[in-house]
């Protein structure tokens, strides 16, 4: 028998809970306490229960994930998975019924949206279903970060509280917290799990799936606020190049151009770096990090200014304007953000901060991506994170020690300002 459920989901679901005698395998990236509960009841009955889903930070904050959930069910002896870019909608009872679509394993996927999901029942492509989840399971097994542990679930409540005040603390503009786990089992899962630009698509692209799914409480709560949309970035955006350095005797440069009868200023990105500069929203913060020399001649990006971004728009492709051929290096990274306004020392590039002063200072705190996961981070390893980057999010704390050092650097050299007529 197959079936298309539309508004029936929570019905359907709770009754299938209720008959169901030996096995319930589910499949889905969110959570919340009531459904976790329907799970971990069913779990203290004997059956063998088993739960497939995101384990992203972002989530958790964002509502759509509970870290509750999922100690009551781990407590329950339900066995929890986290997959890395996981979307697919799964439940399957006791091999006999199986719903797959678009309704997700949270009050409100099964009660509060119109979902359309198909409803198998004794049919054989449900043995194709146990055998697709089966799959997943040994090859999550074959990855050492794709079984939730109570280890996990505590280091998750301790920065779920840190980002909580942090967000408390702040106003304005937009941040993304790139903390994920989970087993990585194709390429793509590879790529989000590794690059960081990655992470911040991934999360970024799917943020529409988290509000038209928004997760309720046990009582039928309001849809939570999401997080991404109440922190401004901080920004170190990288000029020159390893390869290519500036000049350290002479300071950084600010081109203006003429933009249909305006004056702006830009920081550019490669074709390849197209992620970054869309991740650059209005306002974004941003500190100029220049690959060039120190005063001892020694090979070293150097922080020279901040200034304040305008946010990226797919008109800002050099390619397209008259000013082109301007200079040399413009169709090498076609594309740009406006520079709304920048200050930059009056002084000599090698007269900056250097990088490496920051990074021995603060540690695995310099950045967001490693303040999120200290562990992996050694000194040694913070110090190369810039490498091959167009720009890195900054921590808070990193922004104060940097202002710190830049004021001082101000009231001795000076200052040279910059604003775009927009």
């Amino acid at each position: 028998m197959i079936e298309i459920i539309t508004n029936e989901h929570q019905e359907v679901i709770t009754a299938l809970f209720n008959t169901a005698k030996e096995e319930i395998k589910i499949i889905s990236p969110f959570l919340s306490i009531k459904t976790a509960k329907l799970l971990s009841e069913a779990a203290k009955k004997g059956l063998a229960c088993s739960f497939i889903t995101r384990f992203y930070l972002q989530d958790f904050l964002d509502g759509s994930n509970t870290l509750d959930g999922l100690q009551i069910m781990l407590d329950a002896g339900v066995k929890l998975y986290a997959l890395i870019g996981l979307h697919t909608k799964l439940y399957i009872f006791d091999s006999d019924d199986a719903i797959v679509g678009s309704a997700n394993f949270t009050e409100g996927g099964l009660v509060r949206n119109i979902e359309l999901s198909i409803y198998l029942k004794e049919e054989d492509t449900i043995a194709d279903l146990c055998d697709y989840y089966d799959d997943i399971i040994v090859n999550i097994n074959k990855d050492n970060d794709g079984i939730i542990t109570q280890t996990m679930i505590d280091n998750y409540k301790e920065r779920y509280q840190e980002n909580e005040k942090f967000k408390n603390k702040q106003q304005g503009g937009k941040s993304i917290v790139s903390t994920i786990r989970g087993a990585a089992l194709d390429t793509k899962a590879k790529r989000i799990k590794e690059d960081l630009n990655e992470i911040f698509s991934e999360i970024e692209e799917h943020k529409t799936e988290r509000l038209t799914d928004p997760v309720y409480t046990a009582m039928g709560g309001e849809q939570s606020v999401v997080s991404y949309k109440n922190l401004r970035n901080i920004i170190l955006k990288f000029s020159a190049s390893a390869k290519k350095r500036a000049d350290g005797n002479k300071p950084m440069q600010m081109h203006a151009f003429n933009d249909n009868g305006q004056k702006i200023y830009i920081s550019n990105f490669s074709l390849s770096k197209l992620k970054s500069a869309q991740a650059i929203e209005e306002d974004d913060e941003t500190y100029f990090c220049v690959h060039s020399y120190d005063k001892n001649g020694n090979e070293c990006p150097l922080i020279v200014g901040r200034g304040v971004f305008k946010a990226f728009s797919n008109n800002n492709d050099i390619r397209t304007k008259t000013w082109k051929e301007q200079y040399d290096w413009l169709l090498e990274y076609p594309l740009y953000c406006i520079i709304a306004k920048a200050s930059i020392i009056n002084a000599p590039i090698s007269c900056g901060i250097p990088l490496r002063e920051v990074t021995q200072a603060l540690g695995y705190k310099t950045y967001k991506h490693t303040l999120e996961n200290p562990e992996k981070y050694t000194k040694e390893r913070v110090d190369k994170a810039h490498r091959q980057q167009a720009m890195l999010y900054l921590s808070t704390e990193a922004k104060e020690f940097i202002d710190s050092k830049l004021n001082a650097l101000g009231e001795k050299f000076g200052w040279s300002t910059y604003e775009s007529d927009l």
